[in-house]
């Protein structure tokens, strides 16, 4: 994909969303991370926040882009972090790191009163040569890498590549939050002249058979393909996807958050979740609605997480944990110990060696608590 915007332009509804899941994000990532890594007596070492598309820090109207929002998420957390949270700008057009650099500017006082939030000069270059030049250098010189939050909002489909994703994903406590253009991909998936790119961004050409298939068919190949080359080839443990659509409900994009942290993945969930407005808990948001009632996500209630695990789970025998990464995994859901006290206030799970203290229809204390769903006589799936 051509780009073709000027150095500054229009903030879309979509994009406003997608930099509200990112604020939402941040605002939890950063002192889970900071404590973590200060517990386990790294408190010299730096999270890093890498944006690699940072764009130029605003738009038309006023608004915020990704770099100043994620910025403020520190800058307005209430505490110090124990371990610096380390912000790295990348920009290629020298346009909009000229405009980057002045947005920056005007934090500079907030900045230089706080020594736990480090902004040095944005990065002028392409996305891929200067994070993979970081990567591997750190890798040569024995320095490990991360924690890091590396977010790949590119334009088009083919500026990321799944072995970048790979080599980030390959460092402990390591993220990426993607992006990759449905409808641009779409418009150019029989010209041969782009298949080179599209190859590179999903690590092979396991995408190809989407050239014969056409509409929702076509989507769900080319979402589903990528997602699970996150898992086969970039080995993240675990993703998710939100999609995005224009004011016609048309599908425009996807964003894909890749981790190895079951944590990571339920508070990416929650982010998320906050700008859902599909009603149905489907992770999408469209231009369609008004962007200023973000927030309205009703999704999957607690009954209807407990039919789905009483029926889904019938007859297995699990610890709390294993259902809390099941219901993060397999369901659109986050929370579901009001859906197991329900359950065993109904008699439709059984408590194995409960501890003596343990108040019934109690889960949250208890992650390797056991329990164990009957097995059913009817499917109610």
């Amino acid at each position: 994909m051509v780009d073709s915007l000027p150095p500054v332009w229009e903030a879309d509804p979509h994009t406003l969303a997608k930099h509200a899941i990112l604020r939402r994000y941040l605002q939890a990532w950063m002192p889970i991370l900071a404590h973590q890594s200060h517990r386990a007596g790294q408190g010299r070492r730096e999270i890093l926040f890498i944006d690699g598309f940072a764009g130029p820090g605003e738009y038309v109207g006023g608004q915020e882009g990704s770099p100043i929002i994620a910025i403020r998420a520190a800058l307005e957390h209430s505490h110090a972090f124990p371990t610096p949270i380390r912000f790295v700008f990348i920009e290629k057009d020298r346009e909009r790191h000229t405009c980057l650099l002045q947005a920056l500017g005007k934090h500079k006082a907030a900045l230089a009163a706080r020594q736990d939030v480090l902004v040095p000069p944005p990065l002028l270059g392409e996305c891929d040569a200067l994070l993979s030049e970081m990567l591997f250098r750190q890798e040569r010189e024995g320095v490990t890498f991360g924690p890091a939050l590396v977010f790949l909002d590119q334009f088009g489909y083919s500026s990321v590549s799944m072995d970048l994703i790979k080599t980030v994903l390959g460092f402990p406590q390591c993220e990426v939050f993607s992006y990759l253009d449905w409808n641009w991909m779409n418009r150019f998936l029989s010209d041969e002249t782009k298949w080179a790119g599209i190859s590179r961004a999903y690590g092979g050409d396991l995408w190809k058979p989407a050239i014969q298939f056409s509409g929702r068919q076509r989507e769900q190949f080319l979402r589903d393909t990528y997602t699970k080359q996150l898992t086969d080839a970039a080995q993240a443990k675990y993703s998710w996807t939100f999609e995005m659509h224009g004011k016609g409900n048309k599908l425009l994009y996807w964003l894909f958050f890749s981790t190895n942290s079951i944590r990571g993945l339920e508070e990416m969930k929650k982010a998320m979740s906050q700008v859902d407005d599909s009603g149905r808990g489907t992770f999408t948001f469209s231009d369609a609605n008004d962007p200023d009632q973000l927030g309205l996500f009703r999704g999957v209630s607690q009954a209807d997480l407990a039919k789905m695990l009483s029926d889904k789970l019938s007859g297995k025998t699990m610890t709390v944990s294993e259902i809390k990464e099941y219901v993060l995994t397999k369901t659109p859901c986050f929370l579901f110990n009001e859906a197991l006290a329900a359950l065993e206030r109904e008699g439709k799970l059984r408590v194995i060696d409960a501890p003596s203290e343990r108040r019934r229809a109690s889960f949250a204390k208890y992650p390797e608590l056991e329990v164990r769903f009957p097995a059913a006589q009817q499917s109610l799936w």
